[in-house]
């Protein structure tokens, strides 16, 4: 049971670290951030508010292709492939 909870915690900081690098590329091909040199104040908050939940999704998304892959997984081990 340790060691299964340990997994989890290990995949939580796994998605939580992927989700920032890829929250700036799901805003960087949108392209919804200002190109200009200087944001003005509003700018800033929408681009800080894109930002989070582009964590979000990401974060969502990692834990989404992790279940889908589990769950393959344990249907291809039951169906008694010679999978280990």
């Amino acid at each position: 049971m340790k060691a299964r909870i340990l997994k989890e915690f290990v995949w939580f900081f796994v998605a939580v670290l992927l989700s920032v690098p890829l929250s700036f590329l799901f805003l960087s091909f949108l392209s919804l951030t200002s190109q200009g040199p200087v944001m003005n104040r509003v700018e800033k908050i929408f681009t800080v508010q894109l930002f989070l939940i582009g964590c979000a999704v990401m974060f969502i998304c990692t834990y989404t292709v992790r279940i889908v892959v589990k769950g393959i997984k344990m249907l291809l081990g039951s169906s008694g492939g010679d999978n280990p």
